[in-house]
Parts: C-alpha cells; sequence; structure tokens
C-alpha cells in the first residue's frame, strides 16, 4: 500500500477552496451584487471605549468610528467593545489572528454585540436602479460583556441620485427596497420644460397671426 502524499493533497484542497469561493462570487447572468455598508450613530456617545469589527473569514480587527464601514461580502462579522484601558494595556496590534479572536470571544472585559452582520445587501436585476444600501446601528448599552446594538433603518440609494429610507420593524427582517418615482428634475427637464416650450411656440405663432 502506497503511503499518502500529503503535498498533493493539500494542493487539492487548496485548489478545490478557491473554485468554492470563485463560485460564491459569481453572479447570474442579468444580476448585479448590491453593495452594502454599515454605521454606528451614536459612536461618539461611547468615548472610553475601543470598537472592534472582527469577522469571519476577515476582517481580522478593524477599529470603528462614526464612519461607514463595510467588508467581503463572503463574511459574517459581530462588533465588539472593548474598555479604552484594556486596549491600551494588551497590545493588540502586537497579536495574531488566533490571539485577536480568543481575546475578543473570551476574554471577559470584553463586551459582544448581539448582532451579526451581513458582508452584500445580495442581488437584483441589472435594470433596477438600485445601487447602494446603508444601515445605520445605534449602541443602546454595554453593560459588562454585553454589547446592545440594534438597527434603526435602512437607506436605499439609487442610480438617479434618489435615496430613500426605511426604519427597520424588526431586526430579522430587511424592509423591502421600492424604486422612487421620478425625480424633481425628471419633472422639470422632461415635463415642465417642453411644456412651457410648446406654450411659447403657440404664443408666438398666435402672434405672427395676428399680424
Amino acid at each position: 500500500m502506497r503511503p499518502y502524499n500529503f503535498s498533493k493533497i493539500l494542493i487539492v484542497l487548496v485548489i478545490m477552496a478557491s473554485i468554492g469561493t470563485a463560485a460564491a462570487d459569481a453572479i447570474e447572468p442579468g444580476q448585479k451584487n448590491v453593495p452594502l455598508s454599515y454605521q454606528i450613530t451614536n459612536i461618539q456617545d461611547f468615548p472610553d471605549h475601543v470598537f472592534i469589527l472582527h469577522g469571519t473569514p476577515n476582517p481580522s480587527l478593524d477599529i470603528l468610528d462614526s464612519s461607514e464601514f463595510s467588508f467581503y461580502k463572503l463574511s459574517i462579522c459581530s462588533v465588539y467593545a472593548v474598555p479604552q484601558t484594556v486596549f491600551d494595556s494588551v497590545q493588540m496590534d502586537q497579536m495574531d489572528e488566533a490571539q485577536i479572536e480568543e481575546f475578543l470571544k473570551n476574554d471577559t472585559r470584553v463586551a459582544s454585540s448581539n448582532l451579526t452582520m451581513d458582508g452584500i445587501f445580495g442581488t437584483v436585476n441589472v435594470a433596477d436602479p438600485l445601487e447602494s444600501a446603508l444601515i445605520l446601528l445605534e449602541i443602546k448599552s454595554i453593560k459588562d460583556n454585553n454589547l446592545d446594538i440594534k438597527k434603526t433603518k435602512i437607506i436605499y440609494y439609487y442610480s438617479d441620485g434618489q435615496k430613500v429610507e426605511k426604519p427597520f420593524q424588526s431586526e430579522n427582517q430587511i424592509p423591502l427596497h421600492t424604486a422612487p418615482g421620478p425625480s424633481w428634475d425628471f419633472y422639470l427637464y422632461f415635463i415642465a420644460l417642453p411644456i412651457v416650450a410648446l406654450v411659447t411656440i403657440l404664443i408666438l405663432a398666435l402672434r405672427r397671426r395676428s399680424h
């Protein structure tokens, strides 16, 4: 019986993983991905904590502020709150990925959020005017090792520059997006101006006849 060639097995496993990732990244014909981002609207109300985004397969460690943030579409992420004094003492920038995960998930001084976040909104038809989506988050409380964060609203952005805000009625149900009606620019350029031009032409024509 021939011994296993573990190097060949490892190569096969890497190739299979690459194929799986490529398949997951593939988009069906006629569809497009809708990017999704997040923003914590009241993070400045908790200056004594450092808020960290950690996910699988990434990112390992992203420090959050009041800006919008996003991550790899196949990742599942959570937010962790670390007291500033603890963050300064443990020197997380010197930890490797395994140490970071161990610290965030098992250190009793770390507050873990009750919210898991997806990296992508989903796919829509290429004719859909939806361009991107932003979920607004609000920190409700930090108590012991529990970080309570809620989704408050989602903002949909469309290709014509319009946006639509919808509040969350349930944490597990994203409000459906509906394309907004024509903008004021549409009414101005494609309805109002042609009508004004037509009326002006008619007035000029009537004046010429009267002379």
